[in-house]
C-alpha cells in the first residue's frame, strides 16, 4: 500500500520535472527566434501554436519514459490536468525573466510567455491522455 503511494507520488514528481525541463529548453530555443520576430498577432499566433506542437511532441516522447501512470485516486490525474498548466505558465515566465533580465529590464511576470507555458502544457498533457 505505502509503496503504490510513493510510487504514484514519485511518478507525478518526475513527470512534472520532464515536462518543466522540457519547457525550459523549448524556452531557450525559441528565446534565440523571438527577437526574429516583430510583436505582430499572427506571429503570436504562429508561436503559440509552435508551443503547442513542441508540447505535443514532449508529452508523446514522455511516454516512453513514463508509458503508463496509475494513480489510486481518479482526482490526481485531473488535479494535474488542471494545476500543470499554470505551474508551467509561472515557471516559463521566470525562466523568460531570468534570461533577459541582464539583456534589458523586463517585468517578471509577461502574459504572452504565461499562455505560451499554458498551451505547451496543454499540449503536454493533451498528447498524454491521447496516445497513452
Amino acid at each position: 500500500m505505502i509503496e503504490a503511494l510513493f510510487e504514484a507520488i514519485f511518478s507525478f514528481v518526475l513527470e512534472l520535472a520532464l515536462e518543466l525541463v522540457g519547457e525550459v529548453l523549448v524556452e531557450l530555443g525559441f528565446h534565440s527566434t523571438v527577437e526574429k520576430l516583430s510583436d505582430k498577432a499572427s506571429n503570436r499566433i504562429l508561436l503559440g501554436t509552435a508551443y503547442t506542437i513542441f508540447g505535443a511532441i514532449l508529452g508523446f516522447v514522455s511516454l516512453f519514459v513514463f508509458p503508463k501512470i496509475v494513480f489510486s485516486s481518479p482526482m490526481i490525474p485531473i488535479s494535474y490536468f488542471l494545476v500543470s498548466p499554470v505551474v508551467a505558465g509561472f515557471s516559463l515566465t521566470t525562466v523568460s525573466w531570468v534570461i533577459n533580465r541582464g539583456i534589458r529590464p523586463v517585468s517578471w511576470f509577461a502574459f504572452d510567455k504565461f499562455a505560451f507555458g499554458v498551451v505547451f502544457a496543454l499540449g503536454y498533457s493533451l498528447s498524454r491522455i491521447t496516445f497513452g
